[in-house]
């Protein structure tokens, strides 16, 4: 029997240097490309509207916000890059006197960054961001032009800065990010032209407008701060976010502007989970 286990270990010696690398290719190669931290979060926003189309005077109101974030490393042997896909939804009323407005307004961002390690806590982040946006503001009480159509797409440049600092039994993430429009197209009608001449007479002529920095200075700003909550063996991750949103535009002679402050609560999730045991247990795209 002993010469039995003897010859078993043997013959698994040649095996055992080609187990370790494997596990060393399945840890630093396959798994982190795999991690993805999502976010989900709820929370109310404060709404300044104006758009001369619809009206002259500034409608004042609030809003229910949501905000979904799946953040992840790039497929790639180095990682030397970072994917975001971000998607905002709000809807919400404003009033102006006796008038009411009501507001609904989507948007979908998607980012590439690369990163650039500071310090070991310090980590800046910088790249280009595609957005799309879409929704609409509606008066009740107008007669002829009751609702403004939004739809608008746009090359952003972005950039994130990432600061991690310990706390008792975790991690903290504080991370602020900036996004700001460069380049880019929108729906835009001009002065008193109506929905009727558009869709129904085909007067369609000059409603796609190019947009840029002069006619559509607009930028989007956040603050977050990731905090673990650990109960015995279990842990949760609690996101809190201020999101500043700055819409405004100047084309065929309407002003527009559409300024958003929300303040949001969720939690935070890692959809990989990695053995206690692993080398890489602290690892995060962030």
């Amino acid at each position: 029997m002993i010469k039995f286990l003897k010859t078993i270990a043997l013959l698994l010696l040649p095996v055992l240097p080609a187990a370790t690398e494997a596990q060393h290719i399945v840890t630093d190669t396959i798994l982190p490309q795999r991690i993805v931290v999502k976010s989900s979060q709820f929370g109310i926003a404060t709404l300044n509207n104006l758009d001369t189309y619809l009206s002259t005077q500034e409608f004042t109101g609030a809003a229910l916000h949501y905000s979904h974030e799946k953040f992840r490393d790039a497929k790639t042997g180095n990682y030397n890059w970072k994917y975001q896909t971000l998607m905002n939804s709000t809807i919400g009323y404003a009033t102006q006197e006796n008038n009411l407005e009501l507001t609904a307004l989507a948007s979908y961002s998607w980012g590439g960054y690369h990163p650039f390690d500071i310090s070991d806590r310090l980590k800046i982040l910088a790249g280009p961001q595609l957005q799309i946006e879409g929704g609409a503001l509606y008066i009740p009480s107008n007669g002829n032009n009751p609702v403004q159509v939004k739809l608008r797409t746009a090359l952003a440049a972005s950039a994130m800065a990432i600061y991690h600092f310990p706390i008792k039994g975790g991690d903290c993430v504080a991370r602020y990010q900036l996004d700001v429009p460069l380049l880019g197209a929108m729906f835009a009608p001009e002065f008193g032209q109506s929905y009727y001449e558009i869709f129904g007479l085909g007067h369609t002529g000059g409603v796609i407008a190019f947009t840029h920095p002069f006619n559509n200075p607009s930028w989007r700003h956040t603050l977050s701060l990731d905090f673990p909550l650990r109960y015995k063996s279990h842990s949760t991750t609690i996101r809190v976010a201020y999101c500043a949103d700055f819409y405004q535009t100047d084309i065929n002679s309407i002003r527009c502007h559409i300024y958003r402050h929300a303040f949001t609560f969720g939690f935070v999730k890692t959809i990989f989970k990695v053995k206690e045991e692993n080398r890489i247990k602290a690892y995060s795209p962030y």
